[in-house]
Parts: structure tokens; sequence; C-alpha cells
């Protein structure tokens, strides 16, 4: 009989345990990686935007954190020959007062945009290029903070010829 109860007691354990892993789970981000335009010819510059949409009640740190010892979010692209990052552009962080905390935190709220623009050298061949990048963010709610996490993507630029002209209505991204 004492058997019977120690198994039930351990799978009971076992099922806790499992739920509370389950409910600890680190939250993950839906990333879209958009380009400004469908081509883009060599040796022009082009905008990139990378979409990020975390469930309703979850947000990141901004990629400048008041505290120090907070977890930045940060983008980081693996540029290919050829291709010169010139600049990445986070959105406004917002101040979130955290109870129990005296300073506010500058975060960036459950969906939000960071762009980057970047130059295809004059001599880089017609074709698809694919641009990696890497997103590390630290999700958290009001209560907690998840582990921090790196999310990898990519952005497809397909090239064209230098001197061609390439137009085209672009994402609502690009307009903010």
């Amino acid at each position: 009989m004492k058997r019977i109860q120690f198994l039930f007691l351990a799978v009971l354990v076992v099922m806790a345990a499992v739920g509370l892993s389950a409910q600890m789970k680190r939250p993950q981000a839906t990333l879209t990686p958009l380009v400004e335009r469908p081509a883009v010819a060599a040796g022009e510059r082009v905008r990139l935007a990378l979409k990020v949409s975390l469930p309703e009640s979850l947000h990141t740190q901004s990629n400048r954190p008041l505290d120090p010892t907070l977890i930045p979010t940060v983008l980081t692209i693996d540029a290919p020959a050829g291709v010169t990052v010139d600049e990445i552009v986070y959105p406004s962080a917002i101040e979130l007062k955290q109870q129990g905390l005296d300073q506010p935190l500058q975060v960036f709220e459950h969906e939000f945009a960071v762009g980057a623009e970047v130059t295809i050298a004059p001599g880089t061949a017609a074709d698809d290029l694919t641009l990696p990048g890497r997103l590390r963010y630290q999700a958290c709610n009001d209560l907690m903070c998840f582990a921090p996490t790196t999310a990898e993507f990519a952005w497809t630029l397909r090239v064209a010829p230098a001197g061609t002209g390439v137009e085209s209505k672009a994402d609502p991204v690009f307009d903010a």
C-alpha cells in the first residue's frame, strides 16, 4: 500500500514540475524582416525593418536601459561582403513605472520595429542577397523577466544591376 502511495506522490510531483515548467517557458517573439522595396540597385542604400511582436502583456528593455544591470534589446546584422551597415535605428522607448522600483524602466512595448539602413557596394552582382541578423532581447511582464534569448532571422534582398531604377510602395512601417 505504501508503495502505491509513494508512486502516486511521485507522479504528482512530476506532473507539477512539468506544469510549472510549461508556465515558465520563455516567450518567443514573432519576427518579420521587411525590405523597403523589392529590389535595390548595386551602389544604392536601402532601408530594412524588423517587426517584433511579443504576447500582449509583455515588453522588452529598450536598447539603452536606464539601469545598466538590465539586458538591452540589441539588433545585430551579419553583413556579407559587399554590404555595409550604415545605421540601426531603435524605436522611442516608453517609460514604465514598476512597483518596487524608484526609477521607471525604458521599454519597448509588445509590438515594435527596429530599422536599419545598408549600402550595397557598386560592384555587387545582380542576384538574391541574404543578410542574416540576430535580435537579443529579454521579455518581461509586470512581475518578472524571463531568461534572455537570441532569435535569428534573415532579410533577402534582390540586387539589380547598377543604374536600374526600382520603385514601389513600401510597407507602412517605413513611414515611422
